[in-house]
């Protein structure tokens, strides 16, 4: 099975999924900050990245673990669906792939975060703002990494796309 958990940039709440899905960080208690910032790729990723997957590495049952950022991009994951179905329906691709989307758990400071730290390169008001978004989303993206296992392992399909809005803040 490949999970491919993607976002807007693919560098905050896709990399906390990615971290907590691989079990680099607790679930137990809430992450500190240098746990957050030593995440590979948290906050490090540019608009170049968009649409690019990166592969963090097997969890505990041998299945791949990816991260993209999507952008503003209404296709990409639905482009990348119909790829996958199709290597899938030609035999070229035997694996079960599931797309899970992270956004519906960021909240306001990891949004604005984002908006500091990458798109207006300032760190000093960004990375503050991203611990604490990190740190108030954590239990909501533990729930999200253990609903798409769940989900992976119910859903007879070959491809699937979680678009996770149970998991929007009110």
């Amino acid at each position: 099975m490949i999970y491919i958990y993607n976002c807007y940039g693919g560098t905050h709440s896709s990399i906390l999924a990615m971290a907590y899905h691989l079990e680099m960080l607790d679930e137990t208690r809430e992450p500190t900050k240098d746990e957050i910032l030593n995440l590979p790729n948290f906050n490090k990723l540019v608009y170049g990245n968009r649409g690019e997957l990166f592969c963090y590495g097997s969890d505990k049952d041998g299945n791949e673990v990816y991260v993209v950022g999507r952008g503003r991009s209404k296709v990409l994951i639905p482009g990348l669906y119909n790829l996958a179905s199709m290597l899938n329906k030609q035999n070229l691709l035997n694996e079960k792939i599931i797309f899970s989307n992270t956004s519906p758990t960021v909240p306001l400071p990891m949004t604005f975060g984002g908006l500091f730290s990458r798109m207006l390169k300032i760190d000093f008001i960004g990375v503050p703002l991203l611990i604490k978004g990190a740190k108030k989303s954590y239990k909501d993206i533990i729930k999200l990494v253990n609903n798409t296992k769940k989900e992976a392992k119910e859903d007879k399909s070959e491809v699937i796309i979680l678009d996770n809005k149970e998991f929007k803040k009110k």
